[in-house]
């Protein structure tokens, strides 16, 4: 046993459990959920977040299953072909090296769609080791001895957390049994006692894979030693390393002197780059007019700042971008027409009359009360039917403009992507930041991208062209009808309702004739350029050659040399190109907070998810034991002041207030005085200190510190602990 671990301030007895068997336990994470379920599941905007997230959930999963699945079956397959052919170099070891990237949250279900292929298509017999479970040479080997040996019968409790605690292998093994011996004797007995057929059959499916997830964090003597021990055991028993790589391949090559790299056959594997699998998450998920949750300009930019800045982690935005969208709907019923558009009509029917009210008191909805004639006013503030209409007929222009907005976003990407110095971006992600924010088509980044647009050749245009095609051609195919209004009363006339921005289906119909068209005029368009030149004046300067006139004579050449250049016919068809793209454009690209109802499918309440998503540990750590009222929400806690102390106060918040009126190193005896001083003011000073229950209080406080990293033990000082923040 380690000693560090029995190591503390408090000096007590440390419980080690040996065979403990848990009682039958429900689900921590399982029981949340249902009472979270029990709580909402009636509530309209439960239901829709609900189905949202669902969906979202099942694409993700897709997504995921597609962008790995290459790699993965290329792993798998070199795992298969390791197993059935023995190597022929005696003590190397077949091995994989998975280039994973640093982003540690996003290996979890890497390693964990790795070994449900390699469980199902090659062997059952895999042990994942990480860091935290291989300290010491012993520790590496018997749990990866005892992982294999279970086969089949064992899940990795890492990535299956879901499993019932009391599930246990139905063959009792205990750990400090497994060693390689006896792993040699249990491959031999069970695949290699058979009949020669059957022993090269089984010899060649079962070949034992052991997975190190994070290379980087093993202690290289430990590793080493490790690999020393299999390469002497590998010409007997068929095993296969892969180490899971955040850096680079010279980090293994490094941490392994010669004489240990020498016995590992190594393969490279390249993983998908973090900011490559972002981009694919946010451009075929969240960025689509499918999903009916949005995120605001400022909302997204931090969202993908966290990500770029701090972890490199798709699991954390993933997990962020749920937050904000529980954000978003939580408590709000109006939020349930943040759906699908074919929900929509069943959501607006559904609304109360408090929910039409709520409507009406959003901020979009003045900008678009104002454009209607008086009658009109008096009818979607009086009639809540005649409000459902005109409510359904605007979120379906929402729908549409969405539609729209998305594609221009994406054609913008294809046409400016290739510039140089291209100040708008270079991915859609970092175009919608833009045009999300801002109408972009005012801004001058955008005007120089349109005059840099002028200057592409004929074949780059047309490639051009025919790309911004295939982008239109998938909105259309993926473009829904919409319907009226089921329950339309015939009295309610809503022609008299201005709905503008005529975009949509229609929208994208007419630019696709367009693209056709130019498309094929560019083709076709002659690019010579015709060219004329001025005619000389017919009088000659009879002066020209004397000194004197030399001014003369420079304007002279200066008109030879002038000539009039007419543009040639693509010229002329790229320029109106350019033209109808700006001004296309700027119809399609304007900011989502200019439309109506924009907050019911926007989420732009950034700073309420901020200090969520952007956590500060310490800070609330400090806050918590300075002022736990603020947590507690209790009147004992309830200080004068900052710096005052009382009785009623947590036994580690005191501790903490006490300690940090103390320099680099804390007197024990005296810091017991002092807590004993506010616990029991009335008390003899001689005495209170020796209280038991005080001593048991204290030295409860002063461990809890301990863990969380205020104090150390000093061996300068016995009877001293040592402080550790400032």
């Amino acid at each position: 046993m380690d000693m560090e671990s029995t190591v503390s301030v408090s000096k007590g007895v440390f419980l080690f459990p040996n065979g403990f068997k848990k009682g039958k336990t429900i689900n921590k994470k399982k029981k949340g959920h249902l009472l979270f379920e029990k709580m909402f599941k009636k509530d309209l905007w439960y239901e829709t977040y609900k189905s949202n997230w669902e969906v979202i959930e099942n694409e993700l999963l897709e997504l995921h299953n597609k962008t790995y699945s290459l790699l993965l079956n290329d792993v798998v397959n070199h795992i298969k072909q390791c197993g059935n052919e023995m190597s022929t170099l005696e003590g190397v070891i077949p091995s994989v090296t998975l280039l994973t990237g640093v982003s540690q949250p996003d290996h979890v279900s890497q390693f964990k769609s790795l070994v449900t292929i390699i469980r199902k298509e090659v062997t059952p017999h895999i042990a994942l080791v990480n860091s935290q479970d291989a300290v010491t040479i012993k520790h590496l080997v018997e749990n990866a001895v005892w992982q294999l040996m279970q086969g089949n019968e064992i899940m990795d409790t890492t990535f299956n957390e879901d499993m019932e605690e009391n599930k246990s292998p139905t063959k009792k093994l205990k750990k400090n049994q497994c060693t390689m011996k006896m792993l040699k004797s249990w491959y031999h007995n069970n695949y290699l006692s058979s009949s020669p057929t059957k022993k090269k059959a089984l010899h060649l499916n079962r070949p034992l894979v052991i997975i190190i997830p994070d290379f980087e964090s093993f202690n290289c003597n430990v590793l080493q030693d490790f690999v020393m021990i299999i390469s002497s055991y590998v010409s007997t028993i068929p095993i296969v390393l892969v180490f899971g790589v955040a850096t680079s391949v010279s980090a293994l090559h490094k941490s392994f002197p010669y004489n240990v790299s020498s016995k590992l056959l190594i393969k490279v594997f390249h993983s998908h780059s973090s900011p490559v699998y972002m981009n694919q998450v946010l451009e075929d998920i969240f960025l689509t007019p499918s999903t009916p949750f949005h995120l605001s300009g400022k909302a997204f930019e931090l969202l993908t700042d966290v990500f770029l800045f701090y972890d490199f982690s798709v699991t954390g935005l993933i997990q962020s971008i749920k937050y904000c969208m529980m954000e978003h709907f939580y408590g709000d019923n109006i939020k349930s027409l943040c759906c699908s558009r074919d929900k929509l009509e069943e959501a607006v029917m559904d609304l109360s009359s408090d929910d039409l009210e709520n409507i009406r008191q959003l901020m979009s909805f003045r900008p678009f009360l104002e454009q209607q004639d008086c009658r009109t006013k008096i009818s979607l503030f009086k009639d809540d039917n005649f409000f459902r209409e005109a409510l359904y007929k605007k979120l379906n222009k929402l729908h549409d403009y969405l539609h729209s907005f998305y594609m221009c976003v994406r054609l913008l990407n294809i046409m400016v992507k290739d510039l140089p110095k291209n100040m708008v971006g270079r991915s859609v992600r970092e175009i919608y930041t833009k045009c999300v924010v801002e109408s972009i088509t005012e801004t001058i980044a955008f005007k120089d991208c349109m005059q840099l647009l002028k200057f592409q050749s004929q074949m780059k245009l047309v490639e051009t062209i025919k790309n911004g095609l295939k982008i239109v051609n998938s909105y259309l195919q993926a473009a829904s009808p919409v319907k009226p209004l089921r329950s339309s009363p015939t009295k309610n006339n809503l022609n008299s309702i201005v709905l503008s921005d005529d975009l949509g289906e229609n929208f994208a119909k007419t630019l696709r004739v367009h693209l056709l068209t130019f498309l094929r005029q560019i083709e076709n368009a002659n690019p010579e350029y015709t060219v004329s030149s001025n005619s000389l004046p017919a009088t000659e300067d009879n002066n020209e050659n004397t000194p004197g006139s030399r001014y003369k004579l420079k304007e002279k050449l200066l008109k030879a040399t002038r000539v009039d250049r007419v543009q040639s016919e693509f010229e002329m068809v790229r320029s109106r190109f350019v033209s109808y793209l700006e001004e296309t454009l700027s119809k399609g690209l304007q900011p989502p907070h200019t439309q109506t109802f924009h907050e019911i499918l926007c989420f732009k309440d950034v700073a309420n998810v901020k200090k969520h998503i952007v956590g500060s540990p310490r800070g609330a750590v400090h806050t918590a034991l300075s002022n736990p009222v603020h947590y507690l929400q209790c009147s004992c806690c309830q200080l004068p002041s900052s710096d005052s102390v009382i009785d009623t106060l947590p036994d580690v918040c005191l501790a903490y207030k006490l300690h940090r009126e103390c320099g680099k190193h804390i007197n024990l005896y005296d810091w017991l005085q002092a807590f004993a001083a506010v616990i029991c003011p009335d008390e003899d000073d001689e005495h209170r200190h020796q209280d038991p229950n005080i001593q048991l209080r204290f030295t409860r406080a002063v461990a809890e510190l301990q863990f969380l990293g205020f104090i150390k033990s000093s061996k300068r000082k016995t009877d001293h602990v040592m402080r550790l923040t400032w």
